[in-house]
Formats: structure tokens, sequence, C-alpha cells
């Protein structure tokens, strides 16, 4: 075989080396943009999931007078199927719940974890969420509900 024969058999190892490098770096920029679009749904679920408690507590409120002092007299199973203000199963978090017996210091593992806060004298009510999307230390928002 001669030189010409021997070089036009195949690529380079400079040619493959960049190749791979080229197919690295586009993996890396999808990998990012997929991780962006999870956590914007993953926030986009908590605030539907805040969205509905919210407007749960307002029909309460119109109903009862008052609103909610614990997110089970929403949720709960004492509570009818029948009730305008019911919460189903599916839009919470079994994490969760009342005032600190859920806290929001972390990532939770489910999107629509929420911490229902009852505001004095039962006027309104904060319902706090996390926001994947935030930066770090601003990660929890708060909807408020009535007058606290």
């Amino acid at each position: 075989m001669t030189t010409t024969q021997i070089k036009n058999r195949g690529f380079t190892l400079v040619e493959l080396l960049i190749v791979i490098v080229i197919i690295a770096i586009l993996t890396v920029v999808s990998l990012v943009a997929y991780n962006g679009l999870q956590n914007k749904a993953k926030t986009t679920a908590a605030e539907s999931a805040a969205e509905t408690v919210g407007k749960k507590a307002e029909l309460y409120n119109a109903d009862k007078g008052s609103y909610p002092d614990k997110l089970e007299k929403m949720n709960g199973s004492t509570v009818a199927r029948s009730e305008t203000f019911h919460i189903a199963a599916d839009v919470l978090a079994a994490g969760s719940g009342d005032g600190a017996s859920t806290t929001l210091t972390s990532a939770p593992e489910s999107a629509n974890t929420i911490k229902y806060e009852a505001c004095p004298d039962n006027k309104g009510a904060k319902i706090h969420y996390w926001d994947y999307t935030a930066a770090a230390g601003s990660n929890v928002k708060t909807r408020v509900v009535g007058v606290c």
C-alpha cells in the first residue's frame, strides 16, 4: 500500500476527537436546557397547587364565614366530596400540611407540596410553595388569600 492509499482509508485521530468533543458539548447544552424545563414544570405544578388551595380557601370562606385554620378542613376525611371547597387527594402531595408540621427549608420531593398557614382570627391564610427556578435563598414563594 502506498501512503496515499493509507491516508484515504479513514479518519485521523484528531478528526475523531474533534467530533467527540462537539457531541459532548451538544449533550451538555441539551441537558442544561432539559433541567431548566423540568424545574419550570415543577414550579408551575407548585403554583397550581397553591392556586387551587387559595381558591378552595376562598370558597370555604364564602360557605363558612371564615377561612379554615387547618388544611385538613378542606382535604381531610371528614370533608364531603360534594362540598365546593373539597380538595381532591391528587392535588396535594402527602407532605402538604399546616404550620410547623410542614417545612419548606429544602426542595420537596413532590412539586405540589404546600404549607398552609392560617392568619390571626381566620381572616385569611398564607400558602407557601417551592419555586424550583429561583436562585438559592429565595425559593419559598407565598400566596396570600384574605387579610393577613
